[in-house]
């Protein structure tokens, strides 16, 4: 009987092509329209980078009121698209040579999109030379941990004019970070900065309800009402330690991102230094483990492609503490991942020579971002002042 309904059910097809040209149909359809959905989310950090660009020159045509309404819309849609990505590279993770395929193509589409218009800032009024984080590419190992894949490339410091700058400079400074930021805070001398910063912390955990220690007093502060109600010159973040066994890079990458619109949210006009990981030594490098170089080049490199050369910068001072093969240098630390204190202030002077003067960009976004500051009603007192 099942046979004979098998037969009925194969002479039907056969003999109504159109049943098949349907099915045909719809699978090619549903091919590529997955293939299209994946090549768009491969853009989706490169069209992050270059969306506050956008909405700056968008400002400059059609006034501040139709920019600000703009760009709301693209940020939202970018958010969403965002959450897609990461969504569907965590599935995916396992395969580490269809993402490294895919981390080549956005970032040969971020340098296509790079905006070098005016190098002589000689064009119009308000126009900076905008540069980008660039990368050196090498032979990636394949690797099967859940948590990171060998990024196949290293994330070298944002081009840009630096300028070379004292103590003072980071009078309006704070800096965020885990234990790396507190061997700044107690030995590099920038006496001057707010220091935000605790053993184990982490991206996920910095603007929690739990709070942060604020190493001037002590004490656990809430860093949200912080940096709503002081206003800073400059950020500096370094995290991602702590984050190497917990979720994957895209996972962090997309906190990384959270965490930064929101403060640029509070802190309007604030120039941000996205600091790389330092790496660990040869005998703390552990391949059986997620506590290795890999997976620290792994983040370095997700979050250094936050860095848009405008008002966010990736400065990376591994070069300075690390050998040839990229282990920090043994006689450089006292457990193969802190530096000695007397070493800090090579890290100072790398800060000192990697100034930001933006006065000229800032006045163009001070004259759209008028309302921000006046919620803020400004900031007095402290190392925050401006």
């Amino acid at each position: 009987m099942n046979g004979n309904k098998m037969r009925t059910f194969l002479e039907i097809i056969y003999n109504c092509p159109f049943i098949l040209l349907v099915i045909f149909t719809s699978l090619v359809f549903v091919l590529f329209f997955d293939g299209a959905k994946e090549h768009k989310d491969e853009q989706e950090v490169a069209v992050l980078r270059l969306s506050d660009e956008g909405a700056e020159e968008e400002n400059s045509e059609k006034g501040n009121d139709i920019a600000e309404e703009s760009g709301q819309k693209k940020d939202d849609s970018i958010e969403n698209d965002f959450e897609n990505e990461a969504e569907k590279k965590a599935d995916s993770a396992q395969n580490a040579g269809a993402r490294k395929e895919k981390e080549d193509e956005m970032t040969i589409n971020k340098d296509r999109k790079t905006d070098h218009t005016d190098p002589g800032n000689t064009g119009k009024a308000g126009r900076v030379e905008k540069h980008t984080t660039e990368f050196v590419e090498y032979a990636p190992i394949e690797t099967n941990s859940r948590y990171y894949s060998d990024a196949g490339k290293i994330a070298l410091t944002t081009v840009h004019d630096y300028v070379l700058e004292n103590e003072s400079y980071f009078n309006d400074a704070a800096f965020l970070g885990d234990s790396r930021t507190l061997g700044i805070s107690d030995y590099a001398g920038l006496a001057g900065a707010d220091f935000f910063c605790d053993n184990g912390m982490t991206i996920y955990k910095l603007l929690e309800d739990d709070g942060v220690t604020y190493q001037r007093t002590g004490e656990k502060v809430d860093l949200k009402e912080i940096l709503q109600e002081k206003h800073y010159g400059k950020i500096y973040i370094m995290l991602g330690m702590n984050e190497l066994g917990y979720g994957d890079t895209p996972m962090y990458l997309k906190q990384y991102l959270k965490v930064i619109r929101q403060i640029k949210e509070w802190q309007p006009g604030v120039i941000i230094y996205v600091m790389a990981n330092l790496h660990v030594s040869r005998e703390k490098n552990n391949m059986e483990t997620e506590f290795n170089n890999i997976n620290i080049n792994d983040k370095n490199v997700a979050s250094a492609r936050l860095a848009n050369g405008r008002d966010v910068f990736y400065l990376d001072c591994n070069p300075l503490f690390t050998d040839e093969e990229g282990y920090l240098q043994a006689e450089l630390t006292f457990d193969g991942v802190h530096l000695y204190a007397q070493h800090y202030d090579k890290w100072r002077d790398f800060l000192f020579e990697h100034g930001v003067e933006r006065e000229e960009v800032l006045q163009t976004e001070a004259d759209g971002q008028g309302k921000g500051f006046e919620k803020m009603g400004g900031s007095d007192g402290g190392s925050a002042s401006q």
